[in-house]
């Protein structure tokens, strides 16, 4: 398993979920609604990492403008890490869009980030502190496919239907299923390393509580991958399920940020184990 490709997924999402939606949880009267000031940020933990990413936004100013300057330290069982790293802001965002100048922090941590911890950030911004916490999700449990799965190639153009079934606690608020290691076998033997959107459209959304069935693209290769589901707690769950909701009615949801001038969300990814499946 390679937890880096989970924080690739975690930088996409951060992209995707938020570049529409940050402007859409302040109410009217509320002058954060305005000041250019304000900073957006996102932060999602990734199980299995050494390391910890913030993306920071200014949603309220032009993309000539300077980035936000802030100070921030994550803790976790008996440790703090400050980010005082800057990466290259596709880093943390995946490629994607995000309103206004952003940067992207990151922290080296002590130990690896575990699902059913507890983390917690503080940190200063332009117009005052912030803090937040989250517990990490337990592991969601892969029961079907097993440790392996062989599909015939096709005769003709079709999909593949793969069913899934898995077990997840009520700390999971979105579970998503995830391709990694994809390689397509070449006519001389050797193997080309392929993008998981060849396959399909990953990570998708599964609907079902306890199974659901995800579709693989037919190729003229053989090919072999590795499949898993990835479970997100609450917070990113609840800020996605809030975007586009203007103005956001009371009571409001947790999103794991609370602080002066800064909103975003805070929570972790946990992944399960992978099945390993070849189509030949």
């Amino acid at each position: 398993m390679r937890a880096r490709a989970v924080f690739r997924l975690a930088a996409a999402l951060a992209a995707l979920t938020t570049s529409s939606a940050c402007d859409n949880f302040i109410r009217p009267p509320d002058p954060l609604d305005v000041d250019p000031d304000v900073v957006s940020v996102a932060i999602m933990l990734v199980a299995g990492e050494r390391e910890a990413r913030l993306l920071a936004a200014h949603p309220h100013r032009q993309e000539n403008e300077a980035p936000p300057t802030l100070t921030a330290t994550l803790g976790g069982p008996g440790w703090t890490a400050a980010f005082s790293d800057t990466l290259e802001l596709q880093t943390c965002s995946g490629g994607g869009n995000w309103p206004g100048p952003a940067r992207c922090l990151r922290a080296v941590l002590p130990e690896e980030i575990r699902g059913g911890e507890g983390y917690g950030i503080e940190g200063t911004a332009p117009l005052g502190s912030f803090s937040g916490e989250v517990v990490l999700p337990m592991a969601p449990v892969l029961i079907e496919p097993g440790d392996s799965l062989h599909l015939p190639m096709p005769t003709d153009y079709e999909d593949h239907l793969i069913p899934m079934r898995y077990r997840i606690g009520d700390d999971i608020g979105t579970l998503l299923a995830d391709v990694l290691d994809a390689f397509w076998l070449e006519e001389d033997g050797t193997e080309t390393e392929i993008e998981s959107h060849y396959l399909g459209y990953f990570g998708r959304a599964l609907d079902g509580a306890e199974a659901d069935t995800v579709r693989i693209h037919y190729h003229e290769k053989p090919l072999r991958f590795s499949l898993r589901v990835l479970g997100i707690g609450w917070n990113y769950t609840n800020f996605l399920e809030n975007e586009g909701i203007f103005p956001l009615p009371k009571p409001w949801p947790s999103f794991g940020i609370e602080g002066e001038g800064v909103y975003g969300y805070f929570d972790g990814v946990v992944p399960s184990r992978v099945a390993r499946v070849w189509v030949r």
